[in-house]
């Protein structure tokens, strides 16, 4: 079992050296499709927060939903008020 627990970590390593950026995609104020995205941070109808390669994003605004989460990313669909990338 440790032994697929090192080849995970250097999978994880090579993965993270691999994708330089993540993407983001905006269709008006309805939906975004983010890319590469590697954790959900926080996620209620107001508010979703995402870990992307490099940033945070947090998106916010009224009756937001998610689908297709996948390790390729998440399309966001909903009334989106702002997008805000930070630590």
């Amino acid at each position: 079992m440790n032994n697929i627990n090192r080849i995970a970590e250097k999978f994880d390593k090579l993965k993270s050296g691999f994708y330089k950026h993540s993407y983001i995609q905006m269709t008006d104020n309805k939906e975004v499709l983010v890319d590469r995205c590697e954790k959900i941070i926080t996620y209620d109808e107001n508010i979703i927060k995402l870990k992307l390669i490099n940033n945070n994003l947090t998106i916010t605004g009224a009756e937001m939903k998610m689908q297709n989460f996948s390790m390729a990313g998440v399309i966001i669909s909903g009334k989106i008020n702002s997008i805000e990338f930070g630590e």
